[in-house]
Formats: structure tokens, sequence, C-alpha cells
């Protein structure tokens, strides 16, 4: 059942009337609901129609960066019921002699005063409209967040199939021979397929729209992880050909989600939303290593690539039934993410991607060089913890890929208090880039100090070191790790709506690098020094003090002049 709103007689002067929303210093919900509803009145000259740019303006309040914080305050005011937008509009064209439709809503009578007594008479006076489509609450959720919890699932079997090699790769190395150096080619050949996919991925996803891209990266690493068991029999070379397929998979998907969640979801939910889905990969790294273990034990290596194969060809088979296309309809224009899709009746023009602005911008480099730094320490972990285990505490297979799981049960666990956190921030009136720069700063000092406790507790002779205070040191470097989520990861979206794909291909560019440089760079290390600490745990606290430094002084959350 639909919210009920109900009409506020408007001030005889709304002008005059000051809008707040988001501040502390309101006393009460309905003189909220009295402010928001004094701007009704505010009309379009040419049409008299009231306009939402007087909610949400074009020109953001004095300290609010991107008209976030207004996003916030609606949305307060609606999970309340003080306010439903849907209603509103559909008043607004009701007025005008429009058919106006808000599919499971009640319509909205005028009420004298706003006291509970009237509350309660207009609620029962109030009577449903007829819905014109069921988008939104086919299943009990709006149809975004369907669509939002189908790419998480997307990203849940995009890093089972990246974790799945990370475990299979010690019974493998085992049976076929192979040192430290060519376990990190093995591992690295990953990410070859995964950075060049990425710019490709952004700008197909701008033309023709992310949801279409993603199935089809979805069913990419899916029958690469497929064919992964015959090719590794075969040869090394072989091998390292079907991870560079699966990376060039799974590297169209960053670029494609965030392409729908631009178009789909509103700003207010935005942080929600991309640590909705990019929190996916967290879910899928614990899933897949707590597979992993079980299923070679009793099945062998060869099991983990089949079955997780299985599942993404499923997954394609089950996204076009989810409508990701399609926009919902219980939203106002003015909030619904900017659309890079026109109106299936225009065709749609050629898109004119500014590369060469982005690369004179000083906040997109602060991202690209954010996301290189961060992916080092997060890919040459997922690449080497479960090795690490094995080698240098002497753990079996089985106990490496259950201790490597707890690490990536901390992120998860943290992952969903982000989101909420950062959102919050902004609607008690940070700006934005302060939100972004904290969290991404906690994402990376955290897990810097980590990798250094790490180096010097990390044993010379396998199997003699403190276990469990290292996997208590690994887990909260991870846990800290997940803050990204509300920094770098939804950079994109503040700086350009609009190109926000384009702008995560290329950011996504860098941060593919160090699957390449960081984990063959730790396998040769390695191999040269013997030290865990020299190969793995040092480089990634010089890199996440390198990005703490530079997204600090260059990061910015303000939407730029060429969106």
């Amino acid at each position: 059942m639909g919210r009920r709103a109900f009409n506020v007689p408007a001030p005889a002067s709304p002008a005059t009337t000051p809008l707040r929303l988001g501040s502390s210093s309101l006393p009460s919900r309905l003189h909220r609901r009295q402010q928001l509803q004094s701007l009704v009145p505010a009309s379009n000259s040419a049409n008299n129609v009231p306009r939402w740019s007087s909610i949400v303006p074009d020109v953001p309040f004095t300290g609010d960066d991107q008209g976030s914080t207004i996003y916030t305050a609606l949305a307060n005011l609606y999970e309340m019921g003080s306010f439903d937008e849907s209603q509103f509009e559909a008043e607004t064209y009701a007025r005008e002699g429009k058919a106006g439709k808000s599919g499971n809503k009640t319509s909205i009578s005028a009420a004298p005063v706003e006291t509970p007594e009237v509350l309660a008479a207009a609620g029962a006076a109030a009577e449903p409209v007829p819905a014109e489509s069921s988008s939104t609450e086919d299943f009990g959720a709006p149809h975004r967040w369907q669509v939002v919890g189908m790419m998480a699932l997307s990203f849940v079997l995009c890093n089972m199939d990246k974790v799945n090699m990370s475990v299979a790769v010690i019974p493998m190395a085992k049976e076929l021979g192979w040192s430290a150096t060519q376990r990190g080619l093995v591992s690295s050949s990953f990410f070859w397929g995964y950075s060049l996919t990425q710019i490709p991925a952004g700008w197909i996803s701008t033309s023709i729209g992310g949801a279409r891209v993603l199935m089809a990266g979805v069913a990419l690493w899916s029958i690469g992880t497929l064919i992964a068991p015959p090719a590794a029999h075969f040869s090394l070379v072989a091998l390292c050909a079907t991870r560079v397929f699966v990376g060039l998979g799974e590297g169209l998907a960053p670029s494609s989600a965030t392409n729908v969640m631009a178009r789909l979801v509103p700003e207010r939910e935005r942080a929600r939303a991309v640590t909705t889905v990019f929190g996916g990969l967290d879910v899928g790294s614990a899933v897949g290593l707590l597979l992993c273990g079980p299923l070679i034990y009793y099945f062998g290596w060869e099991s983990v690539f089949y079955l997780f194969a299985v599942l993404g060809l499923l997954w394609c088979l089950a996204w076009p039934l989810c409508k990701p296309e399609q926009q919902d309809v219980d939203l106002p224009k003015r909030m619904i993410a900017q659309s890079n899709e026109p109106a299936p009746s225009v065709k749609k023009a050629p898109v004119h991607v500014p590369w060469g602005k982005f690369l004179r911008s000083p906040p997109v480099w602060a991202v690209i060089v954010a996301h290189f730094c961060y992916n080092w320490g997060y890919y040459t972990l997922l690449a080497w913890l479960p090795s690490y285990f094995d080698m240098a505490l002497g753990l079996n297979v089985g106990k490496s890929s259950f201790l490597t799981l707890i690490p990536y049960i901390a992120m998860t666990i943290m992952t969903p208090f982000v989101g909420p956190v950062a959102d919050g921030l902004v609607s008690r009136g940070w700006s934005v880039t302060t939100v972004r720069k904290m969290s991404q700063g906690i994402a990376f000092a955290g897990p810097a100090l980590c990798m250094c406790a790490l180096a010097v507790l990390t044993p010379a002779t396998a199997g003699t070191g403190p276990t469990g205070l290292i996997v208590g040191i690994m887990s909260v470097a991870f846990a800290l790790g997940a803050w990204a989520r509300a920094g770098l990861y939804c950079n994109h979206q503040d700086l350009s709506p609009k190109y926000a794909a384009a702008l995560l291909g290329l950011t996504n560019t860098a941060g593919a690098l160090p699957g390449v440089l960081g984990v063959t760079t730790a396998g040769y290390l390695l191999d040269a020094t013997g030290s865990w600490a020299m190969a793995l745990f040092y480089p990634t606290a010089i890199c996440q003090v390198f990005g703490l430094i530079v997204y600090t002084m260059l990061g910015s959350s303000e939407r730029q002049d060429w969106d």
C-alpha cells in the first residue's frame, strides 16, 4: 500500500519562505512539511506548472556540494511519510488537465489545517489511483533496487571467478610444478584482459546503455572460466589465455553497472546503490573462498571453475527478466539520475566523450591515482593471500582458503555501514568533497599501517608465526578498505553523471594495472628475496600512502564544467 500524502495550505508569500532542508535547526516535522509545501505555488511563468528546480536547484545552495544534501533531505522526508514525490507530480499534471498517474498511491485532498483529526479523515477519504506501470513494486521493492540487486549478484559472481584461481593455484602449482613467478604469471594474466576493456566498456556503455554490456561481460567471463581446466592441462600459455578471456569479460562490469546506476538511481540514493553493487565484490570473495576449499578437497580443483561458470550463465538467463533498461515511474523526473539514454521514440545521437578534458582535470587525476593505489593492495592480496597462508604460515589448502575468507568477511560486514554513514554526514551539512576525502583517507591510512605491522609479524620460518594475530590485522585492513566504496567509487558520478561510465573506464584502466604489475612483481620479488614483507606488504603500504597524499590534495566532488 502506497504512502498517503496530504496538502498543507501554502503561505501567502511562498517566495519569502526559506528552504532549509536537512538542517538540524528545524523545530519539527510539521515545520519541514510546511516549508516544502510552501514551494508548490512557485510556477513556471510559461505554463504555471510548479517547478522542481525550486526544490532541487540547478545551482547548488551555498555550502551544498552538487545538491547531495538536498537530495538526502528529501530522502529523509520521503521515508518519514511527510512528502510523497509521485503524488506531488501527479497532482501537478492533474491541475493542467493531463493524465496524471501515480501507481499504487493515494490521491491528494486538501485540508485546511494539518491536525491529527484532519490527517485521519483525509487518510480515510483518500482513493487509490490506478497504476500506469507496475515497474516499481512487482516484487515488493522498487524496480531500481531490483536492478541494483541483480547487478550486485553479478559482482558476487565476478569475484568468485577471481578468487577461484587464487585458491586453485595452490594444488595446480604442486600438480603442474610451477614456481612462484609462474604462479604470479597465471594470477596476473586475468588483469591483462581486464585492463584492455576498461575504456572500451565505458564508451560502449555510454553509447548503447550498460545493461546489455553487463550481460555480455558476464557471458564472456563465464565461458572463459568454463574452459580453464582443459586449458591448464594443455599448457601454461593456454591457461593464461583463458584467464585473459575472463578478464576481458569482467572488465566490462564496473563501467556498465555505473552507467545503469547513473541512469536509474537518484543522487540521494547513489552512495547506497554503489556500496550495494560494488559490495558484491566483497561478498563474492567471501563466498568464493568459502566454497573453494571444500570443492577442491572433495571434487578436485577443476570443480571450482565448472560450478562458478554455470552460475554465471544462469545469471545471464535471468538478467533480461529484470527489465534493467526500464526506469521507475514513481520518481519525479528531477529526482532521477541523469539518463544517458533518450526516450525509445528518439533516435540516439553519437555520444562524444571529452577524453582530453578528463585528462586535464586534477580531480579526475586524483581518482586515477587513488584507483591505482587502492587496487595495488586489493589485487595483490586477492591473488596472493591463500598462497601466503600456505607458504608463509604452513597451512594446507583447506585452512588457507578458510583463513583467507575471514578478512573478506570483515570487509563484507563493514560495507553496509559505509553508504548510510556517508549519506548521513552529507545530510548533516558536510560537503560531499569532505565526505569523499574522509572515506578514502580511511581506506588508505588504516590498511597502510596494517601492512607495516604484517611485514614485521610474518615469520621467517613457515608455521612459526602468530597466525591468529596476523589474520586479525589483515581483517582490520580489509574492513577499513571498504570505505573506498564511499570514496573513489562514488567520485565518478559526483564529477559527471553524464560521463560516469566513461570516467570509471578510464580510472579502472589505471586500477587494473596493479593486477598485472603488482601480482607479477610480487611473485618475482618473492623468488628473488624470499621475503613476504619485501614482496607484498611494504610495496602495498607505499602505494597506499602515495594515494592518500594525492587524493587529499587534488580530490573533489564538484561537478565539472564539461559534464
